[in-house]
């Protein structure tokens, strides 16, 4: 009789563990769609939807597009106070991506290149820069440390950019950079 309880306890035991496991991959797939929505396909729509920011702006933020930058290279747009609001709001979102990223990362199943792709062609838009080395102060020190990275590495790349395999190889050196191995120790992933 014992030896059945055992037994029944055990499997008990088993699957119970394996429901778990279960759950977790559900919920991990469930926290990778909602990463997915608000750290790229959100700053994206808000992107697409701008009605103030300049079109050199937005277009730079593109720069892996040839045709975004053919159709803005050379034009310089008057600023204007929406446009200057439109354009630090989007900056805002597109830096509290980057810090929700390191915060959020070892939950997610994108994966690190994925990620570092989106925000590397990000990182390339001068306009962006400026609007960064005005508000970086206003974030975590481990996510300036990581902007000032992806602005280092994407001054690399050339503009405008319609070969991917230079994004690609350009994240794979910065996933061997020690100082971002650094920000992802210190984030604690």
């Amino acid at each position: 009789m014992g030896s059945i309880a055992v037994v029944v306890l055990s499997l008990n035991v088993i699957l119970t563990t394996i429901g778990l496991e279960t759950q977790n991959t559900i919920n991990r797939a469930q926290f990778t769609k909602q990463a997915i929505d608000k750290l790229w396909l959100f700053p994206n729509q808000l992107m697409k939807e701008a009605a103030f920011a300049r079109p050199e702006f937005i277009a730079s933020l593109y720069y892996n597009n040839g045709t975004f930058y053919r159709l803005t290279e050379g034009k310089i747009t008057p600023s204007t106070m929406r446009s200057e609001a439109e354009e630090q709001y989007i900056t805002i979102v597109l830096l509290q991506s980057w810090e929700d990223y390191l915060t959020l990362r070892n939950l997610d199943h994108t994966g690190e290149i994925v990620w570092l792709h989106n925000f590397i062609q990000w990182a390339q838009s001068p306009y962006l820069k400026k609007e960064y080395d005005n508000m970086k102060y206003n974030f975590a020190q481990t996510t300036i440390d990581f902007g000032d990275l992806l602005f280092e590495y994407a001054a690399r790349i050339p503009v405008p950019s319609n070969n991917p395999s230079v994004y690609k190889e350009t994240v794979e050196k910065l996933l061997k950079d020690q100082r971002l191995k650094d920000v992802f120790k210190e984030t604690g992933h």
